[in-house]
C-alpha cells in the first residue's frame, strides 16, 4: 500500500513538473526579451507599443478613412436643383469631348484599375513614395495668389514628413497642392490610363507639339501630361480662385465644390468680390467659413443656384473646370487627388 501510494505521489509530481515546463516554454516562445529587448511583463504593454510604433509611422491616423471629417455639416446628396452638373461616365466623358466645352461636368468611376487605389492607401503611400517632393502652402494663401503664382508661399518637403509632422498639426493649415512640381514616374504609373485629353498627349505628345509648332498656336492651349498630387485634411481646400480648364480627380476622400460662371462675372470684378468676399472685412476667409458665414448672405445662393453649382465630389470622381470659371473647395475628410490644367508644365523636375 505504501509503495503504490508513493507511486502515485511520483507521477502526480512528474506531471505537474511537465505542465509547468511547457508554460514557460510557451511564455518564452510568446515573448524573448533576449530576441527583441522588448518587455514580457504583460501582453496589453505589447500592444500599446505596437500602437505607439504605428501612429509614429503613420501620424495620429492610420488610415485616410480614420481621419476626423465634417461630412455632416458639408456634404449632401447633389440634388439636382443645388448642383446642377451634368454627371456622366467615362465614356461619355470622351465620346462628347466634354474637355473642349465651356461647361463643369463630374465624370464618375475615373480610378477603376488605378493602381493608385491599392497604392495610395495611407500605408502604402509612405512605404513606396516617403521622399517624393511636394511643396506645402496655406490653403488660403493659395487662393489668395492662385496656386500658379504661390511662389515663396510654398515650402518644399517630402511626403512622409508631410503626412507625418504637418498634415493633421493644430497649430499649421499647411495644404499639399504644387501643381509646377510633377508628380515622379512611380506615382504617375499609378494613374495609369490617364483620363482624355491628358491621355492623348502622353500617347501623341510629341506629334502634338509639332503640330503646334507649325500652326502657331500658344503652349497654353494644349492638355500636357503634367499631373500634380494634392493632399489635405478635413475643412482645407483652396479659396475662391480662377485658372485655366482643368480637371481633379479624387483618389480617396470627398470635396464640396462652389462654381460660378465665368461669363457672369467677365468684365464685373465689382460683382466677383462681393460674391467671393465680405467686402466689410479684407482678410479673405477660409473655403469652410465662407460657406458658414457669407453663403446665405446677400444674394450669394441666389447666384449660385443659378449662374454656378454646388456639388461633392467623391472618391473616383473628376470634375471638370473650364477656363475661367471661379471655384474654391472644402475637403470633408483627410483627401487625396491628382490635377491637370491645360497648359501646365513641370516648372521642376
Amino acid at each position: 500500500m505504501v509503495n503504490s501510494t508513493a507511486q502515485k505521489r511520483a507521477l502526480l509530481l512528474s506531471i505537474i513538473a511537465a505542465i509547468l515546463t511547457l508554460i514557460h516554454a510557451n511564455n518564452v516562445g510568446a515573448c524573448n526579451p533576449e530576441d527583441n529587448g522588448a518587455s514580457c511583463e504583460t501582453s496589453s504593454e505589447t500592444d500599446t507599443t505596437t500602437t505607439k510604433t504605428t501612429s509614429s509611422l503613420l501620424g495620429p491616423y492610420a488610415t485616410w478613412e480614420d481621419a476626423p471629417a465634417s461630412t455632416e455639416e458639408f456634404d449632401h446628396d447633389n440634388d439636382k436643383s443645388v448642383c446642377r452638373l451634368p454627371i456622366i461616365s467615362v465614356e461619355e466623358w470622351e465620346a462628347g469631348r466634354y474637355w473642349e466645352r465651356n461647361e463643369p461636368v463630374l465624370v464618375q468611376n475615373v480610378t477603376d484599375g488605378w493602381a493608385a487605389m491599392e497604392h495610395w492607401t495611407k500605408d502604402e503611400l509612405l512605404r513606396r513614395y516617403p521622399d517624393v517632393r511636394v511643396g506645402m502652402g496655406s490653403s488660403r494663401d493659395l487662393g489668395q495668389t492662385g496656386p500658379d503664382d504661390a511662389g515663396n508661399k510654398l515650402t518644399k518637403t517630402t511626403i512622409q514628413d508631410f503626412v507625418i509632422n504637418h498634415m493633421h498639426d493644430p497649430n499649421s493649415e499647411k495644404y499639399v497642392f504644387d501643381r509646377k512640381l510633377n508628380m515622379p514616374d512611380g506615382l504617375l504609373d499609378d494613374c495609369q490610363p490617364y483620363p482624355m485629353p491628358t491621355r492623348m498627349f502622353a500617347e501623341y505628345g510629341e506629334a502634338l507639339k509639332g503640330f503646334a509648332a507649325t500652326s502657331g498656336a500658344r503652349g497654353n492651349t494644349m492638355w500636357k501630361d503634367h499631373l500634380a498630387l494634392t493632399i489635405g485634411r478635413d475643412l482645407q481646400g483652396l479659396t475662391f480662385h480662377r485658372h485655366n480648364a482643368a480637371w481633379n480627380l479624387v483618389v480617396f476622400g470627398s470635396k464640396r465644390w462652389i462654381l460660378y460662371d465665368a461669363d457672369r462675372i467677365e468684365g464685373h470684378k465689382t460683382r466677383l468680390k462681393r460674391m467671393t468676399r465680405d467686402v466689410n472685412n479684407p482678410i479673405q476667409l477660409t473655403s469652410a467659413n465662407w460657406i458658414r458665414k457669407l453663403y446665405h448672405m446677400d444674394e450669394r445662393m441666389y447666384e449660385i443656384r443659378n449662374y454656378g453649382h454646388d456639388c461633392v465630389q467623391r472618391a473616383g470622381e473628376m470634375l471638370y473646370v473650364p477656363r475661367g470659371w471661379a471655384h474654391m473647395v472644402v475637403n470633408i475628410g483627410d483627401t487625396v487627388a491628382v490635377v491637370s490644367e491645360r497648359g501646365l508644365d513641370a516648372m521642376e523636375p
